[in-house]
Formats: structure tokens, C-alpha cells, sequence
């Protein structure tokens, strides 16, 4: 059956890849990776067979034989990439594609020593999801096709590389001046889940599956910041079961990394903003070790049933985090994630299909409407599903979809039929067809309360009153309830009390990236000049989504200051990501 995902030119009736063999010579001086990739099918096939691929330039393809493929390149679409036609005159278990990548490929981050930490070696790392792994290789570049991987990637004497797979094994490179490392991923991904970093990287084990990789210049911190990862899985597995990837490693980013986090297999990558100095925001690591369940284990098919990995995900992060941490935890979580998703629900509005959770996303570009809704919206959906059946309803249906979809990629509808099987007449009783295929959210919505979550929305209701923090209570509140207080207050506020937050509070001087960037954000709309210096390195040191694009937004809307956020993108915008990058040309530009 010809595939259903906009954003793939895969057709999985002309075959399927089952595993994928990559060597690859990473060159830093072109900015180019340089090798084959060998596909190998879980049949044999023959005709035509299309790939996706970006920019990539092809010097040849062969079949299993060693014969010479014919091939063809489609006309380049912004969103597609390029169709790679292969003519298979003879039925083939594998073909082998010769190829180099760009140096603008939109999966491939290149920087330089002094956008590092350490300031003394280039650094590569790939980002692929949602459909940029088509610039890293040649592929069926859809979630619904999974493959194991093996790969060998040389690279330059004194730097180490790792990839989303066992920990690599180090040999002898074709010269003096390289190394290599071959790695093997035998659980089947999707392409989005590859992935690869190289640079000036060293490790250290934190429990008997965990390890995590770092700068050397970060690793003690992230260290000692990660220190619970071995307690979080132990966790995670008593409510959903056995961890099936064998082990659970991690690389903490340069500051140009563009998400919190990225939950590939075997190693997650995540933001070195998340390293407070107080273990205040690892619950973006419980969200990535969440999705060895919820996305990885059990994947969407295509972006339009993208809030499948993310919903759930967050729903199992929170529990993980009430697990640990109590219920408190989890209904301060909850409605900081409310805020985030009200915020996106007023930028498209509340009819826009883009508040749907399942999504028609053909011919959009998924990185232009990224937004919370697949994560905040199919989160509230998840818990409303907890709160008709209960928990322990609740936790024995996860069990067994996971079980079910095992290392398979799904619809929305397959979810929805597994549902009506599973809990017969709930979907009907809850209304999940609206929840799914209606934009906006259901009256019906969960909402999370507490003592201490009322007080902070009360407190923060009476601003306009006068009412402030007592400062010296306020100093010892947590970060969650710092986020949920000044996600709170109104939305724009005036310099004086920017003056009064900041003098008081010493904002300013935060060292936590999550309160900073909600300062800032205030900061800038209120045009409080203070702050801006603070402001312009913020936004020249970090390369998280999440913080520029609230901040040069802000920045942007107002007349006094939307010159200063071009000019400081104009400084920076060659250190941050192409996915960054490009989402903040689009918001500048209007």
C-alpha cells in the first residue's frame, strides 16, 4: 500500500528497509560527511524504489551484486527534500549508495572550538527529527519504517565520536591523523532517531546502564547534576515496565543544541541548560527516558500523530516526578505545562487545525508549527483517560499498548481502535473523538490543583492590586514555583515593577535558564533597559528553541526593541542550529 506520510516520498509497497550499514568519514575542514550507506530490505525488491534525501550529492549506487544502479534525482522541494528514484533492473536483498552530505545540511551542526565549551575542538551533532535524517543519508525517511543500524565513522585523531547505539569501539583510522568507532543498534528506529556527535567528549558511568558523555569542561557538573538517572529508570520501570534498550546514556550538548532534550535511543541528548547546580530541572531527563516507552518503543506513524509520542510522554515524566517527588510535583508541573500550551493556543487561535490533536499536515513544514499542543493538549487527554478509569486502569492499559505496538510505529486511528478494545465505551464516555479530531480543548479538560498551586495563582492574580512576595518567603521558593507564579502574572508589566522584581530578586543574576528566560521575556515587553545586556548574552550563549524564540518575540512586537533583536540574531545567528535558525528568520521577518 503506497504510503500516507506528507512528509515522505517513501512508498513502502515497493519495499522496505530492515537495517542500514553506514561509513562515514567525518570532514570538518568541508563541513561534509563522506562514505556509503547500505540498505538492506526485509525482502527482496525490484523496479523502482524511492528514498528520501536533502542536498545530498550521489556518486553512485549498487546492488547486492555489485552492479551499477540507475538512479534519478527529483526537482528539490523546501519541505520534502529531493526524491532519489532507484531503477532495480534485478530483484536485490541491499543496494549501497556512495554519497557525500552538504555543508548546510538541515540535520548537521558544525561548530567551531570557541562555540564550544572547552574552546579547543570542532564539534558535529545531528538533530533529525522531525524529517531532516533524508541530509544526514539516503533513506526511507518516515517513522513508519524502522531498521537497525550498524555504522563506522572515522574521524580525526584526538576527538571521539558516539552515536545512538552501544557505546562505540575505537580502532585505527586509514591514517595517523584519524580514529574510528563502529557502533551497533540492534533495536529497529525510525531514521529520526539516528543519531551521531563528534568532538572533544569524555564519560562517566553513574549506575550499571547509564553513562553519561559530556565536554570535559561539563562533565563533573552534569555529573553530579544527573547523578539520580540510575533511581529515574528504576522508577519508570515500576510503572511501565521492563526498560527494553539495555542501557539508558546521555550527552549533555554544547549551548547550541536547539531542544531541552532528544530522546534517541541509547543516548539522549540534552541542553546544557538544564545543569542549575541544583537537579531543579532534570525532569527534561524523566521526559527523555519517558520516551523509551512513549515514542521510541511505540512511535507515530507520520507527524500527523505526533501528540502519540508526546502526550503520553509527558503524562509519564509527570508520573515519574510524583513518583519521586509527590503529588505537590505533579499538579505544579501541570499547570506550568498549562501556561506554555495556553500561550500556543492564543499564537494560532482556537479554532486553527493546528490545535487538533491529530493533525493534516501536508505540504507544512512540521518545524513551522511546532508548538505544545501534541505535548500539553494530549497530555490533558491522557490524564482525563486516568481520571475516568483510575490508576490502576490507567497503568495496565500503557503496559499493554506498549506491549501490543512493541517496536512498531501507529496511527492515531490504530491508538483509537486499540482503545475501544481495551476499554470498551471509555473513548465514547470521555469524548475522545473531539478531543482528537476538534481543535481546540474539550470543556471537559482535567484540572490539576493544590494548597501551595492556588496560593501562587492567587498571589500573582493580585498584582494589579499591589500585592507582591514577601521577599524573604519568596527566596526559598522552588523553581517550579517561581515558574508558576511569574507564568501567572500578567502579561505585560510595567519598568517599575520590573524594576522592583529585579532589585528584590536579583532575576539578572539567575543561573536557572528557565526562570531567566521568563524574566527576559518580561524584561524585554516591558522595555526594562537593565536587562538587556543580560538579555543579548543570554541569546548569544544558548541555542534552545524554547528560550529564543519567547524572547526575540518579545523583542520583535515592540517598536523600541525589535531593532535590537535583529541586530543581536544577526550576531548570533551563524552559532545556532539550522532548525533555530530558520524558525527565527520567519519570526523576524514579518
Amino acid at each position: 500500500m503506497a504510503t500516507k506520510d506528507p512528509h515522505s516520498y517513501t512508498d513502502t509497497s515497493q519495499g522496505r528497509v530492515a537495517k542500514v550499514e553506514l561509513d562515514l568519514a567525518v570532514d570538518f575542514e568541508n563541513r561534509q560527511l563522506k562514505g556509503s550507506a547500505t540498505l538492506t530490505f526485509a525482502a527482496k525488491v525490484g523496479g523502482p524504489l524511492d528514498l528520501d534525501s536533502r542536498a545530498l550529492t550521489i556518486d553512485g549506487v549498487k546492488d547486492d551484486r555489485g552492479a551499477a544502479v540507475a538512479f534519478e534525482s527529483g526537482t528539490p522541494d523546501p519541505v520534502l527534500g529531493t526524491r532519489l528514484r532507484l531503477q532495480l533492473a534485478a530483484p536485490t536483498t541491499k543496494v549501497t549508495v556512495h554519497y557525500a552530505t552538504s555543508p548546510s545540511a538541515s540535520a548537521l551542526q558544525w561548530l567551531e572550538p570557541q562555540h564550544t565549551a572547552g574552546g579547543k575542538a570542532p564539534y558535529l551533532f545531528s538533530q533529525c527529527q522531525p524529517h531532516h535524517a533524508r541530509s544526514l543519508l539516503p533513506l526511507q525517511d518516515s517513522p513508519m519504517v524502522r531498521f537497525a543500524y550498524q555504522a563506522r565513522l572515522t574521524v580525526p585523531a584526538g576527538l571521539v565520536a558516539v552515536m545512538s547505539a552501544a557505546p562505540g569501539k575505537k580502532e585505527a583510522g586509514g591514517s595517523d591523523q584519524t580514529v574510528a568507532y563502529r557502533f551497533d543498534m540492534p533495536q529497529p528506529i525510525p531514521g529520526y532517531l539516528l543519531a551521531l556527535a563528534v568532538g572533544n567528549i569524555a564519560s562517566q558511568d553513574l549506575g550499571p546502564r547509564s553513562r553519561v558523555y559530556a565536554e570535559p569542561e561539563t562533565l563533573g557538573a552534569a555529573a553530579r547534576e544527573f547523578a539520580g538517572v540510575n533511581e529515574m529508570l528504576l522508577a519508570a520501570e515500576k510503572l511501565f515496565g521492563p526498560y527494553r534498550w539495555e542501557r539508558y546514556d546521555f550527552l549533555v550538548m554544547p549551548p547550541a543544541f536547539p531542544y531541552g532534550g532528544m530522546e534517541n535511543p541509547r543516548l539522549t541528548f540534552l541542553t546544557p541548560t538544564l545543569i542549575a547546580g541544583d537537579k531543579s530541572l532534570v525532569n527534561v531527563l524523566a521526559h527523555e527516558l519517558a520516551h523509551s516507552w512513549t515514542g521510541n518503543l511505540v512511535t507515530n506513524a507520520t507527524m500527523n500523530d505526533f501528540w502519540l509520542n508526546e502526550g503520553f510522554t509527558v503524562w509519564a515524566e509527570r508520573r515519574i516526578h510524583e513518583a519521586l517527588q509527590g503529588e505537590e510535583a505533579l499538579a505544579l508541573a501541570a499547570a506550568i505545562g498549562r501556561d506554555s500550551l495556553n500561550a500556543d493556543l492564543e499564537r494560532f487561535g482556537m479554532t486553527s487545525p493546528f490545535t487538533k490533536l491529530k493533525t493534516d499536515l501536508a505540504g507544512i513544514d512540521p518545524d513551522d508549527v511546532y508548538s505544545q499542543v501534541p505535548y500539553e493538549k494530549g497530555f490533558l487527554f491522557v490524564a482525563l483517560l486516568e481520571a475516568t478509569v483510575g490508576r490502576k486502569k490507567i497503568d495496565a492499559f500503557v503496559r499493554a499498548y506498549t506491549d501490543r505496538f512493541a517496536f512498531t510505529s501507529i496511527t492515531t486511528e490504530e491508538f483509537l481502535t486499540f482503545m475501544d478494545e481495551a476499554l470498551p465505551g471509555v473513548a465514547q464516555k470521555i469524548g475522545a473523538r473531539d478531543w482528537v479530531y476538534e481543535p481546540g480543548i474539550p470543556a471537559n479538560a482535567p484540572a490539576f490543583s493544590s494548597k501551595r498551586l492556588e496560593e501562587l495563582q492567587a498571589l500573582a492574580a493580585a498584582w494589579a492590586t499591589g500585592a507582591r512576595p514577601d521577599p524573604k518567603a519568596a527566596k526559598q521558593w522552588s523553581v517550579d514555583e517561581w515558574l508558576v507564579y511569574l507564568g501567572a502574572l500578567p502579561k505585560k508589566v510595567g519598568e517599575d515593577d520590573c524594576r522592583w522584581l529585579d532589585q528584590t530578586f536579583h532575576f539578572n543574576d539567575s543561573g536557572n535558564a528557565e526562570i531567566l528566560c521568563k524574566w527576559l521575556v518580561m524584561a524585554a515587553r516591558a522595555n526594562y533597559t537593565p536587562a538587556f545586556a543580560k538579555l543579548a548574552a543570554f541569546l548569544g550563549h544558548v541555542g534552545r528553541m524554547k528560550f529564543l524564540k519567547p524572547i526575540y518575540k518579545a523583542l520583535a512586537e515592540g517598536q523600541q526593541t525589535r531593532a535590537l533583536a535583529k541586530e543581536i540574531f544577526a550576531a548570533n545567528k551563524d552559532r545556532y542550529h539550522p532548525i533555530a535558525r530558520g524558525g527565527l528568520e520567519k519570526q523576524l521577518s514579518g
